[in-house]
């Protein structure tokens, strides 16, 4: 047992690091708040509306509808069930922040049933698919916020905490771009799953699950994702979107083969000590 100084030591060295990782996640979100603030002024939403819809004029539709196909539900689960090969520790928590955010956002779009801006300007740079109701807030950026949300409080490295969190700025961001959504919409979109991910992460503990009942749930999942996918194939007219569900099945059967292999492995020990 460590002398009482050296405990006060490492309790010292220890409590900065919990502070820093706190005030960084608020930090982001009081930004989120403020971002909010400043677009519930009508005047200032449709400037910063015309501003991005603009720049997105100037892009190539390509990059866009990449950018934000990112933050669709079942291009978000893939890439997440892909993280969670590396993290299956992290299972309840990401079940739990995606059962909330399609809970939450189906909610408030209901409730509300926001023009979007196709509905409203007569001048609009739309590319994809035009829509003009269920507006507040985006779904799009709720998800990408939710996920990069669990990344920054459950990762170990800097990088990938900013890397996930410029993502989902691109995600909401691309959705004013391609005159999907109002920027109030991304500003709340942004706080609810940053929330949501906080809160997810707070209620439930990392799974204590044996690996391979892990890896079980997440091969199910994955296969779950994978239908959706080949069920959207047909339905996608842009060839980005085809080309992404292409690059997703493509990475789920990867991961299929890959916890195959898992399981394999999780079950020699058993065999050799029977």
């Amino acid at each position: 047992m460590l002398p009482t100084h050296e405990l006060s030591r490492v309790a010292a060295v220890k409590q900065p690091q919990d502070s820093g990782i706190n005030s960084s996640f608020l930090s982001v979100l009081l930004l989120l708040f403020v971002f909010h603030i400043l677009t519930l002024n009508a005047q200032t939403n449709l400037e910063a509306f015309n501003w991005f819809n603009e720049l997105g004029a100037s892009l190539p539709s390509w990059l866009l509808l990449s950018v934000t196909d990112l933050g669709d539900g079942i291009t978000a689960g893939a890439l997440i069930l892909i993280c969670l090969t590396y993290k299956p520790q992290w299972l309840y928590r990401v079940i739990v922040t995606t059962l909330l955010c399609a809970l939450c956002v189906h909610f408030f779009k209901q409730y509300f049933d926001a023009p979007r801006p196709a509905a409203v300007l007569e001048v609009i740079n739309i590319i994809g698919k035009a829509r003009y109701e269920h507006a507040f807030p985006s779904g799009h950026t709720t998800t990408a916020f939710a996920l990069a949300g669990i990344i920054w409080l459950l990762a170990d490295k800097l990088w990938c905490k900013l890397s996930v969190l410029m993502l989902a700025i691109a995600v909401g961001i691309s959705r004013i771009a391609v005159g999907a959504h109002w920027p109030e919409d991304i500003a709340f979109g942004a706080i609810l799953g940053w929330l949501l991910a906080y809160l997810a992460c707070s209620a439930m503990p990392l799974s204590t699950l044996k690996l391979k009942h892990q890896y079980w749930i997440i091969f199910a999942l994955s296969m779950i994702v994978l239908v959706s996918e080949l069920k959207h194939l047909g339905k996608d007219p842009f060839s980005v979107l085809l080309f992404n569900r292409y690059l997703i099945i493509t990475a789920l059967i990867s991961l299929t083969v890959y916890m195959c292999s898992k399981f394999q492995l999780s079950d020699k020990p058993s065999h050799k000590n029977a």
